[in-house]
Parts: structure tokens; sequence; C-alpha cells
């Protein structure tokens, strides 16, 4: 694949990102333009290098390998690599919090460190998502749950940052949570979903701090909409785990760490909700 031919291809405004990136620019144009026109096949390649993994649990050795490695070797090695790792008893739900997610972070550090290239990120981050949607159907919870209750995931409108958000999705959907996921809604079309279709949970992800003024409006008028009166809203993202503080400036109900903490934070959001009612 050549990912400079794709990145060449963006228009007028993408460039003006590549010309001056900051960190929340590159975050923005990585997830939100190149991840999308990057997701690719698998591709022929051969067996990565075997990790020295002999316990269930990821050596930081192990994550900065893996994070050069999501920048150099194909899907179909990366795939393999993991295979190998869960193998070596290392669960699903680890590859995905203490691999997948670290490496991403790691990637944003590597960058700013000028120890890999723009293309390198890209490159990384997208088959990071990638693998995330090949192991999906592996994970296993261990109370499941959901009761087919129903759950709207979006991006906060103007933030991009999906990573994340594909993470807590995959994670409720396992948990028998029917999801609606709206990575790229406007205000209006969240409020029209919410008006039309009935949501037990509402669920935003924020990364960039730049937009938490544009979330409050947003939550409030979704509440006053909603189909259903009681609707509980949750929020997550670095912006939220800096400052727990601006979940109530938000007009959230709570927010949680990771995947596994949103799924039993809306269970009892949700419980309570209906106990009360």
């Amino acid at each position: 694949m050549d990912s400079s031919g794709e990145i060449m291809a963006f228009d007028g405004a993408d460039r003006d990102l590549l010309a001056t990136p900051s960190p929340a620019a590159l975050a923005q144009l990585i997830e939100g333009e190149i991840i999308p026109r990057l997701l690719m096949a698998h591709q022929a390649g051969g067996r990565s290098e075997v990790i020295p993994m002999t316990t269930g649990v990821i050596a930081p050795s192990e994550l900065s390998r893996f994070a050069r490695q999501v920048m150099t070797d194909d899907l179909s090695t990366l795939i393999d690599h993991v295979d190998l790792l869960m193998r070596r008893g290392v669960a699903v739900e680890t590859i995905y919090f203490d691999l997948l997610s670290p490496t991403a972070k790691l990637l944003g550090v590597m960058w700013e460190e000028d120890v890999c290239t723009f293309n390198d990120v890209t490159i990384g981050l997208c088959r990071l998502q990638q693998i995330v949607y090949e192991f999906a159907d592996r994970v296993h919870l261990g109370t499941g749950g959901g009761d087919g209750r129903t759950a709207l995931f979006a991006l906060t409108p103007g933030d991009q940052h999906s990573f994340g958000l594909v993470l807590v999705v995959e994670f409720f959907r396992r948990a028998g949570w029917r999801t609606v996921c709206m990575t790229d809604a406007t205000a209006e079309d969240l409020a029209e979903t919410v008006r039309r279709d009935y949501f037990d949970l509402i669920g935003f992800s924020m990364a960039d701090h730049s937009w938490l003024d544009a979330l409050q409006p947003v939550i409030t008028n979704l509440r006053s909409v909603s189909r259903n009166a009681g609707v509980r809203v949750i929020v997550g993202g670095k912006v939220f785990s800096d400052d727990p503080s601006r979940v109530a400036l938000v007009g959230a109900d709570e927010t949680a760490l990771d995947a596994r903490e949103a799924v039993n934070t809306a269970e009892r959001l949700v419980t309570t909700s209906i106990a009360v009612a």
C-alpha cells in the first residue's frame, strides 16, 4: 500500500493540518480522516518474531516492540502475533487494554519525540483499529447482562478521536447491549435519533478539551427530546479521566476509565433508573 499516496489525496483542510501539525490536530486528522481511508484487506506476509511471553501479562518491553511492529508489519503478521500471545495465556481483554490501547498512546509519544514519522503513526493506528475488529468476537465478559438494553454512542460533535470509542462499543455489544455508534453525527443527527428511537443510555467520548463547551448543550437537548425521559448519560476519554469534575460540567451522570468499567457503570445507572421509576 502506498501510504504517501493516500495522504496526498486529502483536501486542502487536511493539508493545512499536515503543514502545521499540533498533537490535537494530528490526532483529529489520523482518527477522523486517515484511518477510515486506510482500512485495508489482509495482506500476505511472514510470521512475526516470537515474543518471549510466558505469562498472561504484557511486559513493557513487549509493548514497545509491538508499537514498532504495528508501524512496519502487515495485518496478517500482527494477527499471528496476537494469536501467539493468546496461546501463551494472555486474555483478549488484556490485549485490548494492556497492549492495543497503550500502544496507541505510545505512538503519539513517539511522534512527539520524533522517533517515528507521520506516516508511521498513521499506519500504526490503522492497524490497531483493524485488530480490534478482528478480535471483537473473541471477547468474553465475566457476567454478561444487557437484557436487550439499548445504547447510543457518539463522539462529541467536532471531536474525532475514535479509537477508544471502538473498544467501548465492542464491549457493550458483547455484554448483551444493542448498540448504535454514530462517529460522524452532528448534534442535530443525535437529537433526531433519540427522538425517534428509545435508548436506555447515551455515551460520549471526548479526547480534546476544546470541545467541552460544546457538549453541555448537546446533552441538555438530548435529555429534553429523548423518547426515554430517564435516559442516562455517561462520558469517557482523556478529558474526563484528567479531571472528573468535568462530568458534572457537561451534564452527564458518570464517567468510566475504560470499556470494562463503562459496562459496569452503565448497568448500575440503568438498573437504578428503572428501580426509581
